[in-house]
């Protein structure tokens, strides 16, 4: 059986020309609160159209065009298409928070978060409702730098999450005494929720949050019962399958329109 067309990672020139070529597409994960489902948030998801291999996972060229160096370029490209959706589809409409992953070498400088914030201003987006998630592909080299970027974005306005926290996750404890707003379930640690050391940890990090004044989200909610795990631990806000598969921009506005009527429905709203 021959692999897959896209088994054969492209060259930097190609991941490049796909980002001058506007290849990135995005899609939106719902987000809801815990306590009683109402939808609060998205987050944004990259996509990329190859003109040979088709739509491809984050996973099939995201750590690649990281490594070839087009990190920022990448980010940038995301940024675009999502802050085009918010402007001319309907999701400025619902009320909803808006997060974007960005990787810490990309997050420490001055000039990608000052082309962040003119974008921002550009295309109508209140700050308020941006949270820029830190991914956790790089480890930890230059905390002053963090630091600096973490208070400039509060200070503008955005939310900051902490993204992919779980026992396998490298110097966190660092990141404590930042100012971000949230932090982010890994989705092994949260199917894990119940168990021996994982259970343990997430007490510790719920302990932490809690301490700090932050949301704590849980992503890879796929069962009532992992519902209900993180009903028991506090969990603030949930994102998963259960909620809703990533979806098109008019599909996360149908999703919102069915999910406030049946709240409606229910006398919840």
């Amino acid at each position: 059986m021959q692999p897959p067309t896209h088994a054969v990672p492209p060259d930097a020139a190609e991941w490049r020309a796909a980002l001058e070529q506007s290849c990135i597409r995005a899609v939106y994960q719902p987000i809801v609160r815990t306590s009683d489902r109402t939808p609060v948030g998205m987050e944004v998801l990259a996509r990329l159209e190859h003109p040979t291999r088709g739509l491809l996972e984050p996973d099939e060229f995201v750590p690649a065009m990281e490594r070839a160096g087009l990190g920022r370029a990448l980010f940038e490209a995301v940024i675009r298409r999502a802050f085009g959706d918010w402007h001319d589809t309907g999701l400025s409409q619902l009320g909803l928070t808006m997060a974007v992953n960005l990787p810490l070498d990309v997050l420490v400088l001055d000039e990608a978060r000052t082309w962040l914030e003119a974008a921002r201003r550009e295309s109508g987006v209140p700050a308020g409702k941006i949270v820029i998630e830190l991914t956790e592909s790089q480890p930890i080299a230059t905390l002053p730098g963090l630091t600096n970027a973490a208070i400039e974005l509060r200070e503008w306005g955005y939310g900051l999450a902490i993204d992919d926290v779980g026992p396998d996750m490298r110097d966190h404890l660092p990141l404590v005494g930042l100012p971000f707003t949230a932090l982010k379930l890994d989705r092994a640690l949260v199917r894990a929720a119940t168990e021996g050391s994982a259970a343990d940890f997430l007490t510790e990090v719920m302990t932490a949050a809690r301490a700090s004044g932050w949301l704590v989200i849980a992503e890879g909610v796929e069962d009532e019962a992992t519902w209900a795990a993180m009903v028991a631990q506090g969990i603030d806000q949930i994102q998963g399958f259960l909620v809703s598969y990533p979806l098109s921009p008019d599909g996360v506005v149908a999703w919102h329109a069915r999910q406030m009527a049946a709240r409606k429905t229910s006398g919840s709203a």
